[in-house]
């Protein structure tokens, strides 16, 4: 063979192989930020529990229960096709008196009501503590329709409805209309899907970072 035909088929390879290598890293960067994002909903899950299996009078699953008991889907929201996360923020002081209620995400309809008198409820069945870092509490939980495709990872506690007689939207639905949108150079639009999708899910960073690209084109 000769020195210069030697040379094109070394550097064709290396072009082959550094481009296998380059796919490999991109694959493995992909995955790595799926699985920080998971580990984080994990972590996030496992503290609540632990404080809840601290504070709460009977622990995490006692608490469970009187959730499930307690919360109810709202019929304005079922028929409205609502769904999604509302993330509660609330403290219940070392004498065991549950205040401060506030929801940091909100879907409305009837929701936040369902999980004020659920907290309303807990009054006497707190343990008390000496240390107030164990008085706060965020916690994620979701309401969603049976059915229809959404993501479930996030929440600590989920109520479930029945399907309202219609089709209800998916997360995919909304995901590929703001994909669209931006595609288009549609802030607006793009952005009434993108809030569609972060009340489903408000811990995805990936549609927070579209969110801010929607808003953007608004600029």
């Amino acid at each position: 063979m000769r020195k210069s035909a030697m040379v094109k088929s070394v550097l064709k390879t290396d072009w082959k192989s550094l481009s296998v290598v380059l796919l490999l890293i991109l694959s493995g960067l992909t995955v790595t930020g799926q699985e920080q994002e998971e580990t984080a909903s994990a972590s996030r899950k496992a503290n609540l529990k632990k404080l809840l299996d601290y504070r709460y009078k009977g622990g995490f699953y006692s608490f469970e229960k009187k959730f499930n008991n307690t919360v109810t889907y709202p019929e304005i929201a079922r028929m409205n096709c609502i769904m999604g996360i509302v993330v509660v923020a609330m403290k219940v002081d070392c004498d065991g008196n549950p205040n401060e209620i506030k929801m940091k995400t909100s879907l409305g309809y009837g929701t936040n009501e369902e999980i004020t008198k659920l907290f309303r409820e807990t009054k006497g069945e707190w343990n008390k503590c000496e240390d107030d870092k164990y008085t706060r509490f965020e916690i994620p939980i979701q309401f969603i329709i049976r059915g229809t495709e959404t993501n479930t990872e996030d929440a600590l506690f989920v109520c479930e409805g029945d399907p309202p007689g219609h089709n209800c939207n998916s997360d995919e639905y909304y995901l590929k209309k703001a994909k669209k949108a931006l595609e288009k150079g549609n802030g607006k639009k793009a952005l009434k899907n993108i809030n569609f999708l972060l009340q489903r899910d408000p811990y995805n960073t990936t549609y927070s970072e579209m969110r801010t690209k929607a808003i953007s084109i608004l600029n």
